[in-house]
């Protein structure tokens, strides 16, 4: 009885919760990309599919993602990479990359 208990605990800690800081790369059973569900930074092709009603097109780096409204005291939260996106000069969050979803 105490090692199915240690052993249920273990797995608990081994799978860990959510602190809200995760990058928002999800995957299926089979390993590959989950569905977006329009968190920011998820692929787009329309403001419809984004929580924040903002799809945008980043020509440079050619992707099309979910982004919010940014600002010295709303700064970006984190990419796919963990780092913060980066708040741009027509005051949206830019990542590094899309988070790893598919439409």
């Amino acid at each position: 009885m105490i090692k199915a208990a240690l052993a249920f605990v273990f797995v608990v800690a081994a799978c860990g919760g959510d602190d809200g800081s995760s990058n928002n790369t999800q995957m299926d059973a089979a390993g590959s990309a989950a569905a977006c569900t329009g968190a920011v930074y998820d692929v787009c092709t329309d403001n419809a599919q984004c929580n924040s009603q903002n799809c945008h097109f980043y020509q440079q780096s050619n992707f099309t993602v979910c982004t919010q409204a940014c600002s010295a005291t709303n700064p970006c939260p984190n990419d796919s990479s963990g780092n913060p996106g980066q708040c741009n000069n027509m005051g949206i969050c830019k990542p590094a990359a899309a988070n790893n979803c598919t439409r």
